[in-house]
């Protein structure tokens, strides 16, 4: 069976941007086989940890995009050739310090959901809690159609 790590990383303080930790935690019921991280901001501490890993799945909120909806991206170490590390570290720049250090790095997509208020309070917007549901489907079917 597939090892898969999911991570969901956003500023819980900030309305939609807690998109990605509020995603990962309705899911971790659901994923009982996967292992979940919710986190401010991603770290290059991470890096190690993935090579443990054959598919990644990293969700957050952006700022663009039609508000309610969410996306996917394929990642891979070659996507980070011109990130740069500063206090925020891209999830395609742990691919490649991965790939780099260790030699090795799983599967990896991105998963965006396309927040509307990111105003400094708890909870989602109408827009954003249409955006988890999306975000939530589509890592549903990325992990059980590769695991």
């Amino acid at each position: 069976m597939a090892r898969v790590l999911l991570v969901g990383y956003g500023n819980t303080l900030r309305g939609d941007d807690a998109l990605g930790p509020m995603a990962v935690e309705r899911l971790r019921p659901q994923l009982p086989d996967t292992d979940c991280v919710t986190c401010h901001q991603l770290s290059p501490e991470l890096a190690q940890r993935l090579t443990e890993y054959d598919l990644a799945v990293f969700v957050d909120a952006a700022a663009d995009g039609e508000p309610g909806s969410a996306s996917v991206q394929r990642l891979s170490s070659e996507t980070a050739k011109r990130a740069s590390l500063t206090h925020h570290v891209q999830p395609a720049t742990l691919m490649m310090m991965a790939r780099t250090l260790y030699d090795r790095s799983p599967d990896a997509f991105l998963v965006t959901g396309a927040g509307a208020d990111f105003a400094n309070r708890e909870g989602l917007s109408q827009n954003g809690r249409k955006a988890m549901d999306e975000i939530c489907r589509l890592v549903l079917r990325l992990i059980l159609e590769r695991t």
